[in-house]
């Protein structure tokens, strides 16, 4: 039996891919995984960590990790929902330099 060979998305990096490495849990199907990409600083209170994964005939998700002293989450998004969490992203930023504004004068 000739042994196939798998082909990767542009976006996936070969060093964290999915099909080379134990997925996260026992459960979960090997997929591709691109670059991680890390939300500021390590901290001891905790981190948050993105990357895109997809399996064979699934449309990439964005992998969102955050992690903290009491433990370890994530959740994946489909692309739209990843572009709303942007959204609320952008507002809160925006409402947050508003309320560090100086009030203005009369």
């Amino acid at each position: 039996m000739p042994e196939q060979r798998m082909k990767h998305p542009d976006w996936c990096d070969p060093a964290r891919c999915g099909h080379l490495v134990p997925p996260i849990m026992a459960h979960m199907p090997r997929r591709h995984r691109g670059a991680t990409r890390r939300v500021g600083e390590k901290r001891p209170l905790g981190t948050v960590i993105t990357y895109l994964v997809s399996g064979p005939d699934q449309a990439p998700l964005v992998t969102v990790h955050a992690a903290s002293r009491v433990g370890d989450v994530w959740a994946e998004l489909s692309l739209p929902q990843a572009a709303q969490l942007v959204e609320h992203l952008a507002e809160l930023i925006n409402d947050g330099m508003h309320a560090c504004e100086p009030p203005r004068g009369p």
